[in-house]
């Protein structure tokens, strides 16, 4: 009887455990322009709907959520939520948001709090900054420049290289220069 106990007892806590690790997703998310849309259209609700779960794929191009109709909803369950998005969107999906501020972790996000929360009020703008701010939404532009920034440096220095050179003319220079920086 006591051995039944014991496995009973591990068994419990082995299945308590799993059902809290990975609740929500963790690592670098970029979610696009058309998650994030639907991302507030979840944080707004409508008629009479509130915020419960939001769930993305973890490349972000796909969202699933669920509201209710009262203003402290219920948590779902995290496993089938989970596996309902991944039917949907073909691809690993895990929790994002619950009701209105987003557990995500990405090493930006505190995932808990005032600075993780977002307010249904708040313009499409403000939305998008927050998710910018948190890292969330749009990160890669600066990246972006600055490579594209030193990939330009490196044409126009090749070009003046060709000039000093004698193989291209400063008429020639200028005119490649523009249409490098165009």
């Amino acid at each position: 009887m006591n051995r039944f106990l014991i496995i009973l007892s591990l068994t419990l806590l082995i299945l308590s455990n799993n059902a809290n690790a990975g609740k929500y997703g963790e690592g670098d998310l970029q979610l696009t322009k058309q998650s994030a849309d639907w991302f507030i259209k979840f944080i707004r609700g409508k008629n009479n709907k509130h915020p419960a779960d939001f769930y993305i794929s973890l490349d972000g191009t796909y969202t699933s959520y669920w509201t209710c109709n009262h203003t402290q909803c219920m948590e779902g369950s995290v496993i089938e939520d989970t596996k309902h998005c991944e039917r949907q969107a073909g691809k690993k999906c895990a929790k994002f948001a619950l009701r209105r501020t987003v557990k995500w972790k990405n090493g930006i996000n505190p995932a808990k709090g005032k600075p993780s929360t977002f307010n249904s009020k708040w313009s499409d703008a403000e939305i998008y900054a927050k998710l910018t701010e948190l890292g969330f939404y749009k990160n890669d532009i600066k990246k972006e420049t600055e490579s594209l920034s030193a990939d330009i440096v490196n044409q126009i220095k090749e070009l003046r290289k060709l000039v000093d050179e004698g193989v291209l003319t400063n008429e020639e220079f200028i005119a490649a220069k523009k249409k490098i920086i165009n």
